[in-house]
């Protein structure tokens, strides 16, 4: 029987059968996407798409669940070199955070995301803005204990390219910058093409 009702471990929590936590032997949650330099030529670095430009608030990353599970991502954090080293995260995810097959989870580093970002679960960074370097940064995503699941190193990347670099073919492909391979300067939350997942 799958009755969980005499179990009482008050920490137990009832979800569904096909969802998992998220841990190092998770290979498919990518990071497929990361604007850590957006353009500051008018609004062409609007990445959050709230009307203004701010580097900070503009700057995101974008994960996605390639998988056919559910993922919970609840209190997983993520911090740049600075934050890491001060042990305080740039942006923790709340409780009940769970992403769909083919989803993607977008963080922005504040300001007032506007609109569907192909279905995103679409977040702003809890403590602190991204605050990505162009240069001798590291974004580091965890578990909820600091165990290190993903990194991205800006250093190969830190020529300034007011764009984000994608990951072609995506999902799988390695980094290239955005631009090269689209008519766009980033695409947060879809497809290069500007298709859900």
């Amino acid at each position: 029987s799958n009755n969980d009702s005499t179990n009482n471990d008050s920490t137990s929590v009832t979800i569904a059968d096909d969802t998992v936590y998220i841990n190092s032997t998770i290979s498919g949650f990518v990071l497929n996407e990361v604007l850590y330099d957006p353009s500051n030529i008018g609004l062409q670095g609007d990445a959050n798409n709230d009307g203004v430009y701010v580097q900070d608030e503009d700057e995101f990353i974008e994960f996605v669940n390639n998988t056919e599970s559910c993922i919970n991502i609840s209190k997983c954090m993520i911090y740049d070199t600075e934050n890491w080293d001060i042990n305080s995260p740039n942006h923790q995810f709340p409780d009940s955070v769970f992403i769909n097959p083919n989803q993607a989870v977008v963080v922005f580093g504040g300001g007032e995301p506007t609109g569907s970002f192909g279905n995103a679960l679409v977040f702003k960074s809890s403590n602190a803005v991204m605050n990505l370097n162009n240069s001798g940064d590291i974004m580091t995503f965890t578990d909820s204990s600091k165990n290190i699941l993903i990194e991205f190193d800006t250093e190969p990347y830190s020529n300034n390219p007011n764009e984000s670099y994608t990951r072609d073919p995506e999902l799988t492909g390695p980094f290239v910058q955005h631009n090269d391979i689209s008519v766009t300067l980033f695409s947060p939350g879809t497809r290069i093409d500007g298709t859900p997942f």
